[in-house]
C-alpha cells in the first residue's frame, strides 16, 4: 500500500461514525493470502473497522464482503481506494444520498439482481463508474453488487470475456463498457425479465425464503428458466433444498412443465458430486416417470460409488410400486 492510499484509508479515523465490520472471505486462491492481508492493514489503520473471517466453500473465490450487497473481489489499490472509501461511509450511515427520483425508481426492483463491474487500479474512469453504482445495493437489498479487479482475476475476466475496463455486466448477459449512464440500468433492472435471472439472483431469491415465488414465476411463464438448473445443482446444501422445493410444488402444480427438467438434469448427472448425485435421484423418484428405469440401472450397474448406486436402487423400487 502506497503512502497515497494509505493516506486516504487513515480519512475514516476522522470520519467513521462507529465501528464497523466486513467480511473477509478466505479459500485456496492464490490471491486470498494478498486479500486477507489487506484486510488486516485496513484494521490496524483505521481500529474502527473489524474484520471477520467467513471460510469460503470449495468454488468460491476470495473476497471482501462490505455489506450483504456488496463485495470486492480485489486488493483495492490506486483509482480503487476512493471509491472503496467511499463504501465504508456508506456503510457507516446506511444511507445513500441520490436523487429522490433515482431512490424511487431503485426501490421499484423486488427482484434479486446480480450486477457486476469489472475495474483494474490503473484505469481511472473506472472509480467514478463504481462510485456511480455504489448507492444502489443500500437503496436495495435485491440487488449484489460485485466489484471485481480483472488483473488480480484474469480467469474470472476471460470467462465472462470481458476484454477492456470498465465493464458492467448485469444478470450475465446484458453489458456496459466505458462511460455509464446509471439510469440506464436501472430502468432495466425495473423492468426485467424474471426469465433472465441469472443463478446468482435465483441463489439469492432462495436464500430469502422465496422458494414458491421462484415456482409461481416458473408456472406463469410455463417454461423452467435456464438458470435454474445451476440452484438444482449448486454445491451448497442449502440452495439445493430451495430449489427442491421449487421442483416440489411444480411437480405438484404441473407436472408436465417439471417433467421438462428431466433430460437436461441427466445430462449433467455425472458431472456433479455424489450429493448432489443422491439429490438429484429424489428429483427424478418425486416425478415418477418409469422412461427414468434405464438410466437407473445404468448408475446401477456402472462405476458409480456405492452411496450413489444405493440412491438409483431405492428410486427404481419406488418407480417400481
Amino acid at each position: 500500500m502506497t503512502p497515497s492510499e494509505k493516506k486516504q484509508i487513515l480519512t475514516l479515523n476522522e470520519t467513521l461514525a462507529k465501528e464497523i465490520q466486513i467480511g473477509v472471505i478466505e479459500t485456496d486462491h492464490k490471491k486470498s493470502r494478498t486479500i486477507r492481508q489487506f484486510c488486516d492493514t485496513l484494521s490496524h489503520l483505521v481500529p474502527k473497522i473489524r474484520i471477520k473471517q467467513e471460510e469460503g466453500g470449495s468454488n468460491e473465490l476470495p473476497a471482501i464482503r462490505l455489506h450483504h450487497g456488496l463485495r470486492y473481489l480485489a486488493v483495492p489499490s490506486g483509482s480503487e481506494i476512493l471509491p472503496f472509501v467511499e463504501a465504508l461511509h456508506l456503510l457507516d450511515s446506511n444511507k445513500a444520498q441520490v436523487d429522490e427520483s433515482l431512490n424511487a425508481r431503485v426501490k421499484k426492483i423486488t427482484l434479486p439482481t446480480n450486477l457486476v463491474v469489472y475495474v483494474s487500479a490503473q484505469c481511472k474512469l473506472c472509480s467514478e463508474v463504481v462510485r456511480q453504482l455504489l448507492p444502489l445495493p443500500i437503496l436495495n437489498h435485491h440487488i449484489l453488487l460485485t466489484v471485481i479487479d480483472g488483473i488480480h482475476f484474469p480467469e474470472v475476466a476471460e470467462k465472462n470475456r470481458v476484454q477492456s475496463v470498465p465493464t458492467v455486466i448485469l444478470e450475465g448477459r446484458l453489458r456496459w463498457t466505458g462511460t455509464l449512464q446509471v439510469d440506464e440500468i436501472i430502468n432495466v433492472m425495473v423492468s426485467g425479465d424474471p426469465k433472465a435471472l441469472g443463478p446468482v439472483s435465483l441463489e439469492m431469491l432462495l436464500k430469502e425464503g422465496r422458494a414458491s415465488e421462484l415456482a409461481e414465476m416458473m408456472l406463469k411463464a410455463q417454461e423452467i428458466f435456464p438458470a435454474f438448473y445451476e440452484v438444482l445443482v449448486h454445491p451448497k446444501w442449502p440452495v439445493r433444498l430451495g430449489a427442491m422445493v421449487v421442483m416440489d410444488e411444480l411437480i405438484e402444480k404441473n407436472l408436465d412443465l417439471a417433467l421438462q427438467t428431466l433430460k437436461p438434469l441427466w445430462g449433467r448427472f455425472f458431472e456433479v458430486d455424489n450429493r448432489v448425485k443422491g439429490d438429484l435421484m429424489y428429483v427424478f423418484g418425486a416425478m415418477g416417470q418409469k422412461e427414468i428405469i434405464p438410466w437407473l440401472e445404468t448408475v446401477i450397474n456402472g462405476e458409480s460409488d456405492a452411496e450413489v448406486k444405493e440412491a438409483a436402487r431405492e428410486t427404481l423400487n419406488t418407480l417400481k410400486k
